[in-house]
């Protein structure tokens, strides 16, 4: 009888743990933007040290095989006061894991010189943010 008992007990034990282990491991949550709903992988690029002298500028973000482009003109009558500008860049559709890496690169028709940056996807759910100083090569004459 205290067999019986013994083997019975075993069973229902480690079928307990393998329930709770089972459990544990599917309720690890995926860390991930998956580009659905509200959970968009973003970049938020600001370009700042703006003058009158500033060209207008090309801002390149490219996260895994997509790329987006933003255009500052700096002849637009709305940004004519400001220092900076702020663009946010949305990646609708795909999904970025934690850690992967993303590229921000801006041109400017001043100079025509690349400025990269490179950062990876935080585990934070929020946007990323990348700031630029604009360079101030151009002359006025």
């Amino acid at each position: 009888m205290k067999r019986n008992y013994f083997m019975k007990s075993l069973i229902f034990t480690s079928f307990v743990i393998a329930i709770v282990f089972t459990n544990v491991s599917l309720s690890t949550k995926v860390i991930a933007e998956t580009g659905q709903g509200k959970d968009v992988f973003k970049v938020i690029v600001t370009l700042f040290g703006i003058t009158n002298s500033t060209k207008d500028t090309v801002t390149i973000v490219n996260v895994d095989d997509q790329t987006k482009v933003k255009v500052f003109n700096a002849e637009n009558p709305e940004s004519e006061f400001e220092d900076k500008v702020s663009y946010t860049v949305t990646f609708p559709n795909l999904t970025v894991n934690d850690g992967d890496p993303y590229k921000v690169c801006t041109v400017s028709v001043g100079d025509f010189k690349l400025n990269c940056k490179e950062g990876n996807n935080s585990p934070l759910t929020r946007p990323e943010f990348v700031d630029v100083k604009v360079s101030n090569t151009g002359s006025e004459k």
